[in-house]
């Protein structure tokens, strides 16, 4: 009892010890785990913010675009344009002269719509230009066509919109970018007519970047080949990482030195609006998370500490009871042991043990069953050969053979009679197989044995090759099946008959092939064949079951995918398929020492 204590309190500080190793350990590692996930939880959040505002400035922008697109298509649709532009070579100055101020005042009345359009002008397919400036026109055009943001604008076809450039005084001194839209003739399908310009208060975009601005110092709007068009703080060092590392970042989420770079592109204007989220920001945002986990780690071990003492003995006192519940199971008293409800894994361990009893119980259960099913299945071997009623048949044409005089049919027969009680009774030497030829031999005597009490009422075939007679077979596996074959198919047909044994080798498996040409099996029989149950054929208070007893005994031997199969023939009869392993057999003690 003093062992026994002592070895409960040694039990008691060990698990008290490494609890405590282990939760401190495993507390400091989740608490570090779990602020680095709140913190990439609060740097993902934020991303995500920004992202979806970036969306929305973009999104914006696109429709401003979209506007400026409806609007210009409004403009290169107009009636008056567009009869104007049809009269390519006008006859006389005076109509010349018309046809440009018919022009310029309708480019300055579409102009007056739209308060961000700055101006417009119009260039034909022929060089022809015409503004919705009035006074020296032309000579404006000339000089709005050389400068070099619009020389840049032209060489890039690609572009929606150009680089900003500075407007004339009268704008109020606006910073514009150019807009361009093909002006085809609405008479004439295919047909080019010039190229619509207006020019845009580039102010009119950078409302949305600046009021995006607001709330965030970190954003910048790209324009053409990553020029900057707009950046609400230098200080941030914004600039300086897109003119750095410009070539290597794609549109959305890149990660740099000092953060994270969200890229959003705004479609059909060939333009970016970028933001910072700078590694200082982040740091800040998830302080808190820091100071709260630190708090709690601390506070968690101190109150965990406090109560594991006092648990663990109601711990270890189940534990010990158990034990002492174990060492009154033995070997040779297998029982099951009263169920300690502790309602966690020791109650579970000690049903684990119940149920480890009754499966050692049912094991031993299920072998003396499988032995009995083996003496019953040796014999049903001899039933299935020898009965009273075999024999009876036998002696009764024995007899008859004697009275008519036939010495040597009644020796023969009484031959092939020894040999077959030779082989069926063997059933102690240790082994229930046999090899080919004995069993061929078996069925030979038995078939001779048939052709006396039915004679001209059947022939048989064989077809074996002799490289097989050397293979293990089952004890007595042919002559039942030769022998139901006979019976119950051809005697049933009242004519003469033919049963053909053949064995080959197919597929590395030994196969046996039992044809006849009798009534065939019925469906009810070959239904309860498939199913596995036990096809009885009962006659003049004989019961045979050869065929039942071949399956069950290939199956126990041999296992899959070995086995017998039965089938009705397509010109009537019955066919009996045996696939067993190639193997073969081991000579006797007796034939080794002859």
């Amino acid at each position: 009892m003093e062992k026994n204590t002592v070895k409960k309190r040694s039990l008691k500080q060990r698990i008290l010890f490494r609890i405590m190793m282990i939760l401190i350990c495993s507390t400091a590692v989740s608490t570090a785990i779990s602020y680095v996930y709140f913190r990439k939880i609060v740097k993902d959040q934020k991303i995500a913010e920004e992202q979806t505002k970036l969306r929305q400035v973009s999104r914006q922008m696109e429709y401003m675009l979209e506007d400026i697109q409806n609007f210009a298509r409004s403009i290169v649709v107009d009636e008056s344009i567009q009869k104007e532009l049809e009269n390519k070579n006008p006859d006389t100055e005076f109509e010349r002269v018309k046809k440009g101020d018919t022009i310029s005042r309708r480019l300055a009345f579409y102009n007056g719509l739209r308060l961000f359009v700055g101006g417009s002008f119009l260039v034909e397919a022929g060089g022809e230009s015409y503004g919705s400036v009035f006074g020296s026109q032309s000579d404006y055009l000339r000089e709005k066509l050389e400068t070099r943001e619009i020389k840049e604008y032209l060489a890039h076809p690609e572009w929606t919109f150009s680089n900003p450039y500075l407007g004339i005084d009268s704008w109020g001194g606006w910073t514009l970018v150019c807009y361009r839209t093909k002006i085809m003739d609405k008479y004439n399908f295919g047909e080019f007519q010039g190229t619509l310009y207006l020019e845009i208060n580039l102010e009119h975009f950078l409302e949305q970047a600046e009021n995006y601005g607001i709330e965030y110092d970190g954003v910048c709007l790209l324009g053409n080949k990553g020029r900057i068009l707009y950046e609400k703080n230098a200080d941030t060092g914004i600039s300086t990482l897109l003119t750095e590392d410009c070539g290597f970042m794609e549109p959305g989420i890149n990660r740099t030195k000092e953060g994270y770079l969200l890229r959003e592109k705004i479609e059909g204007t060939g333009w970016e609006l970028v933001t910072l989220i700078t590694n200082a920001y982040l740091r800040q945002q998830s302080k808190y998370v820091l100071e709260f986990f630190f708090l709690s780690f601390t506070i968690s071990i101190f109150a965990i500490l406090n109560t594991l003492s006092r648990q663990i003995e109601n711990i270890t006192r189940p534990v010990a009871h158990l034990s002492h519940e174990m060492e009154l199971t033995s070997v040779e008293k297998l029982s099951r042991q009263e169920t300690v409800h502790t309602r966690d894994e020791i109650q579970t361990l000690y049903e684990c043990y119940n149920e480890m009893v009754e499966e050692i119980q049912r094991g031993i259960d299920e072998k003396m069953k499988f032995e009995k099913q083996k003496q019953e299945m040796e014999f049903d071997i001899m039933l299935s050969q020898i009965n009273p009623h075999y024999l009876y048949n036998v002696l009764n044409t024995v007899v008859y053979l004697s009275a008519a005089g036939k010495s040597k049919d009644v020796v023969h027969i009484a031959n092939a009679l020894i040999f077959s009680l030779q082989e069926t009774l063997r059933l102690g030497d240790g082994s229930m197989e046999t090899s080919v030829e004995k069993e061929l031999e078996l069925t030979s005597c038995y078939l001779d044995i048939q052709r006396y009490r039915y004679p001209d009422m059947f022939e048989t075939e064989l077809v074996c090759d002799r490289s097989l007679l050397p293979y293990a077979v089952p004890k007595t596996i042919i002559q039942p099946l030769v022998e139901n074959a006979l019976l119950h198919g051809i005697l049933r047909t009242e004519g003469k008959g033919r049963i053909q044994i053949e064995i080959k080798k197919e597929q590395e498996s030994l196969w046996i092939f039992v044809r006849d040409d009798g009534i065939g099996i019925s469906n009810e029989m070959l239904d309860a064949f498939q199913k596995k149950q036990e096809i009885v054929y009962e006659k003049n208070g004989r019961r045979h079951i050869g065929i039942s007893n071949v399956r069950d005994r290939i199956e126990y031997l041999y296992g899959a995918p070995y086995g017998m199969r039965i089938r009705k023939c397509q010109k009537g009869g019955t066919e009996a398929m045996l696939r067993l392993p190639m193997r073969k057999m081991e000579p006797s003690e007796d034939e080794r020492n002859s």
